[in-house]
This record gives C-alpha cells, structure tokens and sequence, in this order.
C-alpha cells in the first residue's frame, strides 16, 4: 500500500452465564437517563483494591518507579488475546455531554481495571483508546492522566477507552519477578479492547478506531498498533518516549544503579545483546504500522526529548508510513501553555480519519 509521507517540522447455561457477566456493561447502550438512575456508585471494594496496588513494583521489565517497561514485540505479536468480563464498577462522573464509568477486566489471568466514557447520545460512534502516561502508582488513580484529552474527545462524540495497565489503580500487581519474553502493558490495552468488543456495547463503530498515547502510553501505543494494526485507523502521540528501547535505557535505567543491575541480569544490556534490545524497539517493527500517525511534542520537553520524536517520524517515514510531526515551540512535558492548540490537533486528526 502506497503512503503520503507528511513529515511537518515547522508549523445453554453457558450462554446465560455469559449474559449475566455482560449486564452490567450493555447497561450502558441504554438511554442516559436510564443509564443514569441505574448504575451503582463507585464500590468500596474498588477502593479498596486501588490502595492495595499503590505500592512501587520493583522489579527489571515492570518496574514502576520510572516510566521504563520492557516489552518482546515478538511475544507480543504472537500472544492470544483473552480479554472478557468488562463489567461495570460504578459511575466516576456525568455531565450533559458524557457519562464517564469505571470499568473492570480480565486478561491474561490478570483482573484489570480502567475506565469508559460514552457520550450522551444516539450511536454509532468511534472509539479512541487512551494509552496514559507515567504516574506512580501511590498516586495514580483510576483513569488518570488524560482527562483533558478525553473530555474533549467526548463533548466532540467519541466514546473513550482508558485501561489503567497492570500495577496501577485497581489493577492487579505483578511479582516483580523477571520473565523471559514480557508483554505487559501493551498486552492490558489489546485485552481491554477485546473484552469491551465481547461486551457488544452497539453504539460502538468498530470500524473507526483510534489510539492516543501520551508519553510512556505513547510507547505502549506504537506496541499496540504494532501488534494489531488491523484494529485501528488513527494514531496519535503527544510527548511520547523513545521508540529505540536503548535511548530508554540510557534515560532512566543506565542512572539508576539498582535498576540497572535488575534489568541487566534479566535482559543484559544494549551494548552486550543488541539483538535481544531491538526486539524490544517499536522502532524496529515500524513497516507494521499502517495507519496515518500524528506526533505532537514541546520543543522545550525536559522529560522525553523533542529529538526522539524528530528520531520516530524520520524512522517511519522511512518505512513509507503517513507520518507528521508538529512541534510546539517552547512547550514542556504537560502541553500547559499550548493546549488548546493540541486539542485542535488531535479533533483535526481524529475528526479526518475517524468520521
């Protein structure tokens, strides 16, 4: 398939047991107000999970002190999806364009949590799944992150998907034991997909998807439309981190002693298994990405440099990809002065190749 590159730098009984788990969320494709008057509020016992995981994962691919994880994009690639059992928890908020809900999941053996937000009217509408960035987890909640960004997808019509990643929020935790072939985040959105399709919620167009990843969410975004890009039509990044898993390791692994010593005597390092690292490099799996890209990043970025988006876009359009990047001179890591410029991006981008 030919590509317009854009690269801008200036501007039975089973059946009723199944039925019985999806209540809950085809709750949701009723009208507002019943919707509304139905829905429970948010359980203590949600609560009560959130505070068991906001403590730190010290491990070498899952450490939750920085924004580094590691993922085989091979395994990843390869992994069967199971996500099921979206259920809904209780409703986090309603205003007159949107109602906004926290969700829980299972995939991979993991119970997830996240949040779903669908707009207060007739559907069908598009989706765009929310990748957040780094937060730690004694602060984290439930759908943190982008709430600017996904209030604004919603009062424009799209229904918004928040997964929260395992570790975070109410989300179960992991051991911090090393694993040979890790999957992790990416694989939590790919099953939050799958299980909100199992759910059928109609007022839902399958057929117009998007991503938004913003910082470590835009590298777990790259993973997730590497390892489905048939799912998706949209991707778009703000502030991502690397997509050369060596560039990561130098920002946050390489100054951090303990760190280091984790990851280098689970995965070695980029110098010692170069093979091993760029199969961990969303870089590296670009000509899999088939779906218009947009990056938006500060050029004043103190946490994730502007050059490694200025690396990603060269990189795709390399691979013949449709890819553009924008930068916002001046601006730092949140998009504080410049947002309502990136909100227009993004309704831009979503509002071409969504609707």
């Amino acid at each position: 398939m030919a590509h317009h590159v854009r690269v801008i730098f200036g501007g039975s009984a089973r059946v009723r047991r199944r039925r019985r788990l999806l209540l809950p969320a085809l709750a949701l494709v009723v009208s507002s107000a019943v919707v509304g008057a139905g829905m429970p509020s948010l359980t203590s016992a949600s609560s009560a999970a959130s505070s068991a995981a906001n403590r730190v994962v010290v491990g070498a691919h899952d450490d939750t002190s920085t924004p580094f994880n590691l993922v085989s994009l091979p395994a990843l690639f390869e992994r069967r999806l199971d996500g099921h059992a979206l259920r809904v928890v209780g409703r986090l908020q309603r205003t007159t364009d949107f109602t906004r809900w926290a969700i829980s999941y299972r995939g991979a053996g993991l119970s997830l949590t996240g949040t779903l937000i669908l707009p207060n009217r007739p559907g069908p509408m598009p989706l765009v799944v929310v990748a957040h960035g780094y937060a730690p987890p004694a602060i984290y909640r439930t759908g943190q992150g982008q709430s600017r960004e996904e209030r604004a997808l919603a009062e424009a019509g799209y229904a918004v998907l928040h997964p929260d990643y395992r570790n975070h929020a109410g989300s179960q935790r992991e051991s911090g034991a090393p694993v040979a072939a890790p999957v992790g985040y990416p694989l939590d959105v790919l099953n939050a997909i799958r299980a909100l399709r199992r759910a059928h919620v109609p007022r839902i167009d399958w057929s117009r998807v998007g991503l938004l990843g913003r910082s470590m969410g835009g590298g777990v975004a790259l993973q997730v439309a590497e390892a489905r890009p048939q799912w998706f039509r949209a991707l778009a990044l703000a502030s991502p981190v690397s997509s050369a898993a060596a560039e990561n390791y130098d920002r946050w692994v390489a100054t951090s002693p303990a760190l280091r010593a984790r990851v280098e005597a689970a995965y070695g390092d980029p110098a010692t298994r170069p093979a091993a690292w760029r199969e961990m490099s969303s870089r590296t799996y670009f000509h899999r990405i088939d779906v218009p890209v947009l990056i938006n990043h500060g050029t004043a970025e103190p946490i994730t440099p502007y050059r490694w988006s200025m690396e990603t876009a060269h990189a795709l359009q390399a691979v013949g990809a449709d890819v553009r990047l924008v930068p916002y001179p001046g601006e730092s890591h949140r998009f504080t002065r410049q947002w309502p410029r990136l909100r227009d991006r993004l309704l831009e981008f979503y509002g071409q190749h969504l609707r």
